[in-house]
Parts: structure tokens; C-alpha cells; sequence
């Protein structure tokens, strides 16, 4: 069973979320910011993080930098309301590997998750 981190500070949206994350199969460890991710990680392993952009305390991408600084190599899937010109490049140039835009459709962002995972 694939373990998931997903890190989603809007309650309703990270509850919707897990729920559909464990109908997929998968054990979903939800966070409602990236305090603690690395503590985390470094005593439960995980297949892959599912972050949100716009956190509170340090924001999405801040966090994905500093995951591949420290040569965490875990699929990341950034999720984003935000709709600004060149954000996948950006995404992607911060090292995440997908990048899914809000509003989405849950069955699209479970393809992409098992896309990743499966890589």
C-alpha cells in the first residue's frame, strides 16, 4: 500500500481529499502545514507528497526547495488555486514533478498521483 503525505490547510479540502486518497488504496498521512515534514520523513518513509502552494508558515514551493536541497527525492504533486503566467515551470524548476490547478477533478488528480507512483 503506497503511503501519502498530504499537506492541504484548508480542512474541508484535505478531509475530501483523503477520503478519496483512501477509496484509491493508499495510506494517507495529512498535514495541514509543512511543520514537521522533514522529522516526519526522516521516521516514516513515504511514496509521495501531495503539497499545497499557498501554506501558511512556509509556502509550497519554499518547501519543495528545501525537500530537494536535502536530497529528498519523493515524488511531489503541487495542487495550486494560484493561476499565475509560468507556474508549472516554476513548479517544476523548484523540483516538484507534477503540478495540478484547483479547481480540479478528483478522479484527474488520482490518475496523476498514480502516475507518480508508478514512475
Amino acid at each position: 500500500m503506497a503511503r501519502v503525505i498530504l499537506i492541504e490547510d484548508d480542512a474541508l479540502v484535505r478531509t475530501l481529499l483523503m477520503r478519496r486518497m483512501t477509496l484509491a488504496g493508499w495510506n494517507v498521512i495529512p498535514m495541514k502545514d509543512g511543520r514537521g515534514l522533514e522529522a516526519l520523513l526522516a521516521n516514516e518513509p513515504v511514496d509521495l507528497l501531495v503539497i499545497d502552494l499557498g501554506l501558511p508558515y512556509v509556502d509550497g514551493l519554499a518547501l519543495v526547495e528545501g525537500l530537494r536541497a536535502r536530497g529528498i527525492e519523493t515524488p511531489v504533486l503541487v495542487i495550486s488555486a494560484y493561476e499565475l503566467p509560468h507556474l508549472h515551470a516554476t513548479v517544476q524548476s523548484a523540483g516538484a514533478n507534477d503540478l495540478v490547478q484547483k479547481p480540479f477533478d478528483q478522479e484527474e488528480l488520482i490518475a496523476r498521483m498514480a502516475m507518480l507512483l508508478a514512475a
